[in-house]
């Protein structure tokens, strides 16, 4: 890694070099030759773009070196050729748009970076005898979780396919501490009891480690620590209740966990639920390296965000997390600065309590930690292997509590610990933290270029000084350069312009938090995120207001444009350029519409794509039919008889499907639905969970096998989507989704 690192900062030299020299001698060149000059180049990066074999490194490199060219090349020109300061309001329009094109332009380049040489590892397997591997405490906090949510993830972790006497399970509950407990209020000290006595029930059942705190002090970094202290903890525990005898005998608890803390921390949210092979792909990497503090694996997502859902494209686009966790990620992980993500994550205990724990001084956490461990000259790893399967946010406003909190996080950090003048840390993970940070000021970015084409076709401030010439000759090519490289290092995990929608749907809730955190960089403090909520009828989101605002002046500057147009004929270039601008931000504006419209959300199990054959036994007909899988989930399955039977409605069947160990899967069912799809023959079913090892099956089934969250991951990056076809999708969008809030709000 280090020899490939080495090579790239070679060519990133001996290339830059020689386009600076290019840069240079055209200086003083004729506008005909800055045509020539920016077209040209654009011309050679979509040819380019074109070849395959230019993906790879160092061809990758110089890509990338010519796309940089370009935008620096415009950025000179803004910088030097632009700038005319005439009166008070224009000079102050005009630094605004130049300094939120520098910002763009920085965070542009400093991506490219990042993205040069992406590091795709390969899962490590555990070597030496299983009495040598390093026992793993299992860390999975909650707050306010539905019990059902945890007790899920915590089945799931009985599951680990690793010696059981090497684990310990930790149930660490936040929403149930004594102070909860005690509280003033009867109907809130009653909820906190029935929350510990039940998930205490289920701890116990399950033979794992419940445990809560006297007070709730700093949030999630707090709980974490507090188990880290754990030290010598006695369970003392047995196992009673419904499906104790199966779990005992199945799930192999016995010997009862150890009592010495474990070597490694295997951190999990209380929705995310691990595959049985986690650890057998992740701990192999800490017995290679004494110096590895971190393995990170990908936060995989069963559900749509609301953005994917409102809109419909959660099953036709890549996850919207997935140019981090599939590109971003890997690119980090090359400058040894993929950083932790607060769950799915296998951490070094010996390296955590050096540094006091999960550092609390910020409300991420998770980064603020992977920070101070790097500034160490300790080492991270990233395995691009989605093995544990969590939960979005189910509403709109939950997703910008979420995001509300990681931009809050991320400016602290860049606050209170900046990472350019952190001692310990190499000029690489300098730029890598810093592009980390600075990433999460785009809420004023986007909402300077969505204000600037109205100040000038409402007041005739001139927020842009150029000609036509120059526009075509430098801000065009920079602009499409741009386009052409996004699409080129992100195209397969993400669709042409869906970074400008989750950037523009975001953008107007995210300004006052960056002005308040940089004003009061402790003033933050941390929210959980809600998950599992289901809508019961589909509302108006509280957050639409400012959406129906940017959509009032949106249109209002079409209007504007009309009156300037025949106003001030001889400004008619620039007026078509705000006027195509505004029109621009217009589209954008709709699909936010569609996003706040929440649509229903009645399943109480989120289902997904997944492939594969059962076997349908019904006992009635004493036959068994086998079946394509369509998809699964906690509730059920959706199957593709292939073979004719004449089954009834409420049918009780069984499933059975090749299980792990040599055990196959006999899962009892309800078939309630027998359907035509597309010509096709299609059977919903209903899981029966009569005790708690039938639901045990059934977690260890849908969730257990990695391999169908690669295959799910795969079958959605499908081939890239061309730049035109993806904007005209989105314009699909847009539409439908405008068309359908407007006919629902008035029925």
């Amino acid at each position: 890694m280090e020899k490939r690192s080495s090579q790239l900062l070679i060519y990133l030299g001996m290339g830059g070099s020689l386009l600076y020299l290019l840069y240079a001698c055209s200086l003083y060149s004729e506008t005909s030759f800055q045509l020539f000059l920016g077209w040209g180049f654009l011309a050679l990066l979509w040819l380019l773009k074109k070849m395959p074999s230019f993906q790879e490194p160092p061809r990758r490199i110089l890509f990338l070196l010519l796309a940089a060219f370009l935008s620096l090349r415009y950025w000179m020109f803004r910088s030097f050729d632009s700038l005319l300061f005439v009166s008070f309001w224009d000079s102050l329009g005009m630094m605004l748009l130049y300094l939120a094109e520098t910002y763009g332009i920085v965070i542009y380049l400093l991506g490219m970076f990042v993205s040069a040489w992406p590091l795709n590892r390969e899962p490590v397997p555990l070597s030496g005898d299983p009495d040598s591997w390093p026992t793993v405490d299992v860390f999975i906090p909650t707050l306010n979780e539905a019990p059902e949510i945890v007790m899920t993830t915590a089945i799931a972790c009985t599951q680990l396919d690793y010696p059981r006497e090497k684990l310990n399970i930790f149930i660490l509950d936040d929403g149930a501490t004594e102070e909860k407990r005690n509280d003033p209020d009867p109907e809130k000290a009653e909820r906190a009891w029935e929350r510990y006595n039940t998930l205490r029930s289920i701890a116990e059942t399950l033979g794992v480690i419940y445990h809560t705190r006297q007070r709730n002090g700093n949030a999630k970094a707090g709980n974490l620590n507090e188990a880290l202290g754990l030290h010598g903890f006695q369970p003392g525990m047995a196992l009673s209740g419904k499906g104790a005898s199966w779990i005992r005998e199945n799930v192999s608890l016995a010997p009862p966990p150890i009592a010495r803390p474990g070597e490694l921390i295997l951190l999990l949210d209380c929705d995310h639920v691990p595959t049985r092979d986690f650890l057998k792909h992740t701990v192999g990497y800490f017995q290679q390296d004494p110096k590895l503090f971190l393995v990170q694996t990908p936060h995989f997502f069963i559900n749509p965000n609301p953005v994917e859902k409102n809109l419909g494209t959660f099953a036709s686009s890549p996850g919207e997390n997935e140019m981090f966790y599939r590109s971003i990620q890997l690119g980090l992980d090359l400058w040894d600065s993929s950083f932790f993500c607060g769950s799915a994550a296998l951490l070094r205990r010996e390296y955590l309590e050096q540094v006091g724990g999960i550092q609390g001084d910020t409300i991420t956490e998770d980064a603020e930690t992977a920070l101070v461990l790097h500034a160490k000259g300790l080492k991270s790893v990233y395995l691009p292997r989605p093995m544990v399967c969590g939960l979005s946010p189910e509403t709109f406003d939950d997703f910008v509590l979420q995001r509300s909190r990681w931009t809050q996080g991320m400016l602290q950090i860049l606050s209170l610990k900046n990472p350019l003048w952190m001692k310990g840390l190499n000029w690489k993970q300098r730029v890598c933290y810093l592009n980390s940070c600075l990433f999460w000021f785009f809420g004023l970015a986007r909402l300077v270029f969505f204000i600037s084409p109205l100040l000038y076709l409402f007041f005739g401030v001139r927020v842009y000084n150029a000609s036509e010439w120059q526009v075509l000759g430098y801000a065009l090519p920079h602009i499409f350069g741009t386009i052409l490289v996004t699409d080129y290092l992100y195209g397969r995990v993400r669709h042409p312009f869906f970074s400008e929608l989750y950037e523009a749907v975001q953008s107007m809730y995210l300004v006052p938090v960056i002005l308040s955190t940089l004003i009061n960089p402790r003033s933050p403090r941390f929210k959980v995120t809600p998950k599992g909520k289901s809508l019961e009828s589909e509302y108006l989101s509280p957050l639409a207001v400012p959406f129906y605002l940017l959509f009032s002046l949106s249109l209002m500057g079409m209007m504007a444009a009309v009156f300037r147009w025949t106003a001030y004929p001889q400004e008619g270039f620039a007026i078509l350029i705000c006027l195509f601008w505004n029109t621009f931000n217009f589209l954008f504006v709709l699909l936010c519409l569609g996003v706040v419209w929440e649509l229903q959300q009645r399943r109480r199990y989120h289902r997904i794509w997944a492939e594969g054959q059962v076997e349908i036994f019904i006992p009635r007909l004493g036959t068994t039919v086998p079946a394509a899988l369509q998809d699964v989930s906690l509730g059920g399955l959706s199957v593709q008889p292939l073979a004719a039977a004449p089954v009834e409605e409420n049918e009780k069947i069984v499933i059975r499907a090749p299980g792990f160990n040599g055990r196959p899967f006999s899962l009892p069912a309800s078939l309630l639905r027998n359907s035509l799809r597309k010509g096709r023959r299609e059977w919903g079913c209903e899981f029966a969970i009569p005790d708690l090892s039938a639901f045990a099956d059934i977690v260890s089934f849908v969730y257990g096998d990695s391999r169908r969250w690669g295959q799910f991951w795969e079958q959605r990056k499908s081939q890239q989507v061309r730049i035109s076809r993806g904007f005209a999708h989105l314009l699909r969008i847009g539409w439908k989704g405008a068309v359908r809030k407007i006919g629902r709000a008035h029925v």
